[in-house]
């Protein structure tokens, strides 16, 4: 087998967030056409991602060496005292001396411990293929000799999501200018992959280079929903990971389109970003983690994604359609599919139109087969697992 190394900032053996789903499901199709995967990747990144648990969430083996970087303690060789004081304050005026040299616009998440280590793990192991899945973390091949094949997965387009960030509050900061730099971190790899077909175009005419359209693809034996719709107990299904785009989404979900749905529907609320929002009725549950999602999905009638920004492809509406399950969203929840208009997906930015295809599905069982059977075609043709993984393989060797 050949060595892969693996650049990626959470754990994603916890789920819990669409694009740990899909590193999860890369690994597996690394794993599947022939490579040792090692896995560079920081502690303490942040309050969703956690390594304690590392070691029994492997049990599969997926992940041969784990070199894990801890945001708090720094970096120091295997001979030095991890906690000590001065060594933990000395790297911290390192890590800021080395972020203010090189941070313009785009962000950069390699502080010089980081590099460091990086450079301990490259001397200390041989890879034939480094995968990174975010250009903030580029900067590790700036000016480096890497023999290995260095392979990036756009999983979001990283200046755009910046700049909505940063607009208001960031001096100086312009679209042009995080472009600019992002094309530069681009250069740095040999080979781009991208989950999302709108923006594999738009960034291959900025860069004039050949970018492969890699979506999110689930495993063949993926299951259907296979029970009884008129059985299913929530009528409505939203998940989302806390973060800011898919809160401003259900917000809008709850505030606009809940007031005109149906009164008897029942709906399910799931994933972290509930725990911000306060809401009691008897027709909505919240579960904010759930671990077993196929069995959820057994339940579910219809999927909705609200969202009004972001980049890439979302996972959930891939997920419930590789289900059988209609989906109703507004235009961002068909971002990054090729022939959108043909998914299947129920596509609106109007509040009172998105509950009415909601109730219209629920009362509709014709219209509901109808849909689904659009849904589950679009997906049969467009993520044809087998092709794409040739592509992947053929890429990589």
């Amino acid at each position: 087998m050949k060595n892969m190394l693996m650049i990626y900032p959470n754990n994603f053996l916890q789920g819990a967030m669409g694009t740990n789903n899909r590193v999860a499901q890369l690994v597996t199709i690394f794993r599947e056409i022939g490579y040792n995967i090692d896995y560079f990747s920081y502690e303490n990144f942040s309050e969703n991602s956690s390594f304690k648990d590392f070691e029994r969430q492997n049990i599969n083996g997926l992940i041969r060496k784990l070199f894990l970087y801890d945001m708090c303690k720094g970096y120091k060789s295997e001979a030095a005292v991890r906690d000590n004081k001065m060594h933990i304050i000395s790297e911290k005026v390192r890590n800021k001396l080395h972020q203010k040299k090189e941070h313009k616009y785009l962000q950069d998440w390699v502080p010089a411990g980081a590099q460091r280590y990086f450079t301990d793990i490259l001397k200390e192991n041989e890879y034939d293929v480094i995968v990174m899945f975010y250009t903030y973390f580029a900067n590790l091949f700036k000016d480096r000799d890497i023999k290995a094949k260095k392979v990036y997965f756009m999983e979001d387009c990283m200046f755009l999501q910046q700049y909505t960030w940063d607009k208001e509050s960031v001096e100086g900061v312009t679209i042009g200018k995080l472009l600019d730099e992002e094309i530069e971190r681009l250069s740095y790899f040999d080979e781009i992959f991208c989950i999302s077909y709108d923006e594999k175009v738009f960034y291959e005419k900025v860069t004039g280079r050949n970018i492969y359209f890699f979506p999110h693809l689930l495993p063949i034996d993926v299951k259907k929903v296979m029970k009884d719709v008129g059985e299913r107990r929530w009528d409505v299904f939203f998940i989302g990971f806390n973060n800011p785009f898919n809160l401003e989404g259900l917000n809008w979900f709850l505030d606009a389109v809940y007031p005109k749905l149906n009164k008897n529907i029942k709906i399910l609320l799931a994933g972290s970003v509930t725990k911000n929002i306060e809401i009691k009725c008897r027709n909505i549950d919240i579960i904010p983690f759930i671990p077993d999602l196929d069995a959820i999905y057994e339940d579910i009638k219809i999927v909705v994604c609200p969202m009004f920004h972001g980049t890439g492809m979302k996972i959930k509406v891939i997920e419930a359609m590789s289900k059988g399950v209609p989906v109703v969203c507004n235009e961002r929840g068909t971002d990054g599919l090729p022939d959108k208009y043909m998914s299947g997906c129920l596509v609106t930015q109007d509040a009172s139109e998105f509950a009415g295809y909601i109730n219209r599905l629920l009362e509709d069982r014709e219209w509901y087969w109808d849909i689904t059977k659009k849904v589950g075609e679009y997906y049969k043709n467009t993520f044809e697992r087998e092709k794409y993984v040739d592509i992947l393989r053929k890429v990589l060797l």
